[in-house]
């Protein structure tokens, strides 16, 4: 198995330069509980139950903060959950990957730091990935 290592990252339609080795998603199929239930005699059962509070994805990278990224994060955030964020990829071996993220919002306060070494660290939370 090969990792895919340069992913693609698409918001609104338009390519996205990102830091190498920051996308990260995950897929919005939510949180499980497992309690323990009695049936008598000694035996225990598993009670699943869904927490549907946590039935959204997240998608989050980081980008360098140059002017024209700073500008696309604003516009972004200014755009509420109006974005679509695509993660996409293929390895070495040819197998690939796509997740759509709609009515992605950022939901960090996400902070520019200026400079040479610095980045900037958006998160996403959408409807659960297609």
């Amino acid at each position: 198995m090969i990792p895919i290592a340069n992913p693609q990252v698409t918001v609104n339609n338009e390519p996205v330069v990102i830091v190498p080795n920051t996308c990260a998603y995950t897929e919005g199929k939510g949180e499980q509980n497992v309690r323990a239930g009695s049936a008598g005699g000694g035996q225990v059962v598993q009670v699943v139950t869904e927490n549907v509070e946590s039935n959204f994805s997240m998608v989050k990278f980081e980008i360098y903060p140059d002017p024209e990224s700073i500008e696309l994060a604003r516009s972004w955030k200014s755009n509420r959950n109006q974005n679509v964020v695509t993660v996409s990829g293929t390895n070495p071996e040819g197998k690939s990957i796509r997740r759509t993220f709609n009515q992605a919002i950022i939901t960090n306060n996400y902070e520019v730091a200026l400079g040479s070494d610095t980045t900037v660290s958006l998160e996403f939370q959408s409807q659960p990935a297609v």
